[in-house]
């Protein structure tokens, strides 16, 4: 996934919609520098908010679509069926197709586009016209009548990093040699890189399957640390010194829904817990989903079927375990995605089928919008949002910016 800076940037995967029929992974750009650094953003004009599409594109009968979607900037790379389709969000125009079956997101250095296929195979295209630069076999070769299982990739100071089966591979991004391997554990979650550190999210089989983390160098590939406790999979972000991510064991004994844990980067170790929302009993009422963009924790409850309401509170970063929200924000329905606009906006998918844009500190609903369909991921980008909905994809304008 890429460094999430305090501030600047939501989280990394929505587990919670792991099983969507369109993927959505967070946009990833490969730089040379400090890299995925977000600029100040203008203030959005509320005035000029509507969710109505420009354009709306049909992808086929959801039950036999396997769909990978990444939005970078205006660009959509999606594939169906076996072809990689690069398409143009904001005119709604395919710009180009490459004959592959992509598995994974996407990721740019805006002059070339990686991920990996069906067959196995990581492949480099021109990110302007689609043309093959190279393609490498992966550590984790399918079977035949079998498909390659991407568990993530990620681009970073010109590597990009495969996790699946094998464990986890360090590519050179301009020539696609092997810079190192770190076979063991899958590493199917998230990836999040500060300097020198890389952390992985890695799957610990025993009686319960559990998530934990590692520690990498990201030049040689050596673990530096292991961290086992708790069930950890979602990395929320980082502010350089130390990363923020939920713990998401569940057990009969009370609890609290959401507990976040701030851990140092340079040795795993936990510097402190927050825990939110208290609850009787963890597995019948807990947050499904935790999201942070470096200021608040928003924190997704599970829909309450007595009080036929979904509830999402907000916890300032500072704010001591127990505390009570700083804000609440209530729906008709269950909330299936909270993605983190510009300047306090929030696209919210319900479960109905609705988009919202909320305004977060006021908690008013400035735009709402039906979508036919399972209601999947709605993906970000510069301009333009992409919301996912059945088999369908569909282009929104983004609000102008005043200046």
């Amino acid at each position: 996934m890429y460094i999430i800076q305090k501030k600047t940037a939501s989280r990394l995967v929505a587990t919670s919609m792991a099983v969507a029929l369109l993927a959505s992974p967070v946009s990833s750009i490969l730089s040379g520098g400090p890299e995925h650094v977000a600029a100040a953003a203008p203030v959005v004009d509320k005035s000029t908010l509507n969710l109505k599409p420009i354009w709306t594109k049909t992808l086929g009968e959801p039950s036999r679509l396997n769909t990978q979607a990444t939005l970078i900037k205006n660009n959509l790379y999606y594939t169906v069926g076996k072809k990689y389709v690069a398409f143009d969000a904001l005119a709604g125009k395919t710009r180009w197709t490459y004959p592959a079956a992509a598995v994974s997101q996407t990721v740019t250095d805006d002059k070339s586009v990686w991920f990996t296929d069906a067959t196995g195979r990581l492949i480099k295209l021109n990110a302007a016209t689609g043309k093959l630069q190279w393609k490498v076999k992966t550590q984790s070769q399918p079977g035949k009548k079998e498909s390659y299982v991407s568990l993530s990739l990620h681009a970073a100071d010109g590597v990009i990093y495969v996790g699946d089966e094998y464990g986890l591979t360090a590519y050179n991004a301009s020539s696609g040699k092997v810079k190192w391997k770190l076979k063991g554990s899958n590493y199917g979650y998230n990836l999040l890189q500060t300097g020198n550190i890389l952390v992985a999210s890695t799957t610990i089989n025993g009686a319960l399957t559990t998530s934990g983390l590692q520690g990498i160098d990201a030049k040689t590939g050596k673990v530096k640390w292991t961290l086992t406790d708790g069930d950890h999979r979602d990395i929320l972000f980082s502010n350089g010194k130390s990363f923020y991510t939920r713990d998401v064991t569940e057990g009969i004994d009370a609890g609290y829904a959401a507990n976040i844990d701030e851990i140092n980067l340079n040795n795993g170790k936990i510097m402190a817990t927050h825990s939110y929302i208290p609850v009787d009993f963890v597995e019948a009422q807990s947050a499904s989903d935790v999201v942070s963009d470096g200021n608040y924790f928003y924190v997704i409850e599970k829909y309450d079927e007595n009080q036929k309401k979904a509830v999402v509170s907000r916890f300032p970063m500072d704010s001591r375990s127990k505390s009570e929200p700083d804000k609440t924000y209530v729906f008709e329905s269950g909330v299936s995605e909270w993605s983190l606009g510009d300047n306090g906006i929030a696209y919210i998918r319900l479960e109905n089928g609705n988009l919202l844009t909320l305004e977060t500190d006021t908690g008013r609903t400035l735009a709402s919008v039906h979508y036919k369909g399972v209601p999947l991921p709605t993906l970000i980008g510069q301009d333009v949002l992409v919301v996912q909905h059945g088999g369908h994809i569909s282009g929104v304008k983004k609000a102008a910016a005043s200046r």
